[in-house]
């Protein structure tokens, strides 16, 4: 099961462009501009859907269920600001960390 604040970590610390969680595949970390699969399970339907509400607000989960999408700034230990895709797909929720 991934923790989406060892995520953050591990994308600030490594200095990444990005993290991809997409239901059905394991985390993904981009470095110079390269995907590279985490060693871990894929994500699950329950766990993307957790992952997305540890840093969404109650007002961006309800963005996400009436539109589709949200997009928004979420502060990571008062170190690091990343911009924050989810959209649903099929039933399920992706999510786009830059």
């Amino acid at each position: 099961m991934y923790s989406m604040d060892d995520l953050l970590h591990l994308l600030h610390s490594d200095g990444a462009d990005g993290l991809r969680l997409h239901v059905g595949k394991p985390a993904i970390i981009v470095l110079e501009g390269e995907p590279q699969s985490l060693v871990g399970p894929a994500i699950t339907p329950e766990e993307s859907a957790q992952l997305l509400q540890s840093i969404a607000t109650t007002r961006q989960r309800r963005e996400l269920r009436e539109h589709g999408v949200v997009q928004f700034i979420y502060r990571f230990r008062d170190r690091a600001s990343f911009v924050v895709r989810a959209q649903m797909e099929d039933e399920n929720v992706g999510i786009e960390i830059h």
